[in-house]
């Protein structure tokens, strides 16, 4: 089998779901496959990815003579204890000084800014020595980037990098205090992050004309950190790898970078845009990979990819995409007459106040009360149905909670008074599945996901029918 080919067959056989895997090669789209149920006009959480947009902030900021790599960070926070020694540079390379890194996670969760999740941290060894990959690093650029050019970095890129690029469907978290997420946060179509790593192949010049400053794509790319591990995420923070942990990769101005050249934006969960530069070529892969799978994809990636260019059998995938593109499907093995019932909760883990279920002609009319407010879902029974939710799934979702976010639900009845509902959020990795069993006046409701950086089941909670 062909190195393409297999990669794929590794990743379905280890349950590393792709979403998306676009290839280009010397000025071309050689692949453009997109797993059912998202497709190209939808844009995918980047994640962690996010973070070589910011650092393309900087390079911007620093071209306009509007910052130093070589400034001290602690100029920037007057008032903080900030260790005097520590360069924006440190921040870029994550040679902070810091004992764990830090994650979105957590840090979304606060009601403050966010780089005072940072400001609090003690700096326990000289800065610009030790590795330590923390997302609240990167904010703390897009704080500077934000401070020195007076808007945030959404903002300040949109006229020298998205609109050169075509870019204008995305979208970029902000933190409490109006500074653009820096580590993770920002969401876009896979195919604009496809131009953005092909911006990088070509050496920041984009249709003849230069976007990005000359010589900053050697300088991000450029092998800082030789040997980088991000260490173990325990719920709290990144744990430090022990003495024994093998690093596969070194590290840039936030781009993962191999000893071959080859370099990345890598994101949780299955998010890539890896750029080879001695083969022309750039990969793009958006999906839905559980821990600790995802910590596989760039090695494989770099693998088949760089045998696939040097033997120029980078082929057809016919077969692939035929099986991608099935929709999953939802039957029933029972048929239960059910109309309508409703059910109020105790405090539980899952934030769930008062749940209706009502079922009519073919649709599953759930209604939820929770930490988020009051939703109404509608799915198909047997069929998928789309629409936008608020509903509360941060708990799962990495802290990820969304307004409105786009997703497609479907019901099922697995069993006599066991209803299954499915909800693909198309714009993210998670997927998330509901059990409802009825149980004389009462329901237990069970709530899992197929991803998430801490649990991926919440304890069940049970309602009492409404009287």
């Amino acid at each position: 089998m062909t190195p393409v080919g297999s990669l794929l067959d590794t990743l379905a056989a280890r349950g590393m779901r792709v979403h998306s895997l676009l290839v280009h090669r010397h000025g071309e789209l050689v692949h453009d496959l997109w797993q059912w149920p998202h497709d190209p006009s939808l844009r995918h959480k980047l994640h962690s990815a996010t973070k070589s947009f910011t650092a393309t902030a900087v390079g911007f900021a620093e071209a306009e003579g509007l910052l130093d790599l070589e400034d001290p960070v602690a100029g920037y926070f007057p008032g903080s204890d900030l260790d005097t020694r520590m360069r924006v540079r440190d921040l870029l390379t994550m040679r902070t000084g810091h004992a764990r890194g830090l994650s979105g996670a957590t840090t979304r969760l606060r009601k403050t800014g966010w780089a005072g999740e940072f400001l609090e941290e003690p700096v326990v060894d000289r800065p610009g020595r030790g590795f330590r990959y923390s997302s609240t690093t990167s904010h703390v650029l897009s704080a500077i980037v934000q401070e020195v050019a007076g808007e945030p970095v959404d903002e300040y890129l949109r006229p020298r990098l998205f609109d050169p690029l075509g870019i204008t469907d995305y979208t970029w978290e902000r933190d409490p205090a109006g500074v653009s997420s820096g580590g993770n946060g920002l969401s876009l179509r896979p195919r604009d992050l496809l131009s953005f790593g092909v911006l990088y192949l070509q050496d920041g010049v984009w249709e003849g004309s230069r976007v990005l400053p000359a010589g900053w794509v050697r300088k991000a790319s450029g092998l800082h950190v030789r040997k980088a591990v991000s260490g173990e995420w325990n719920g709290t923070e990144l744990v430090p790898p022990g003495p024994d942990a093998v690093a596969d990769s070194g590290y840039g101005y936030q781009f993962w970078v191999s000893e071959n050249g080859v370099y990345s934006a890598s994101g949780l969960f299955g998010q890539e845009c890896m750029v080879f530069p001695d083969h022309g070529g750039v990969v793009v892969v958006t999906g839905a990979m559980p821990d600790p799978t995802y910590h596989d994809l760039p090695g494989l990636l770099r693998e088949a990819f760089w045998q696939a260019f040097s033997s120029g059998d980078v082929e057809s995938l016919a077969q692939w995409v035929t099986r991608a593109r099935e929709p999953e499907r939802l039957e029933s093995v029972v048929d239960n007459l059910f109309s309508f019932r409703a059910f109020d909760f105790e405090t539980n883990d899952q934030g769930i106040r008062s749940l209706s279920v009502e079922v009519d002609d073919g649709v599953v009319r759930l209604g939820i009360e929770d930490d988020q407010g009051t939703h109404k879902i509608e799915h198909g029974l047997g069929e998928w149905t789309r629409q936008r939710t608020g509903v509360s799934v941060w708990r799962l979702h990495h802290s990820y909670q969304e307004d409105a976010a786009p997703i497609l639900a479907g019901a099922r009845w697995a069993g006599p008074g066991v209803l299954d509902l499915t909800w693909h959020f198309l714009e993210g990795p998670f997927i998330d599945r509901l059990t409802l069993r009825f149980e004389g006046d009462d329901v237990v409701l069970e709530h899992r996901v197929n991803c998430n950086s801490g649990p991926t089941e919440l304890p069940p909670a049970r309602g009492t029918a409404r009287a």
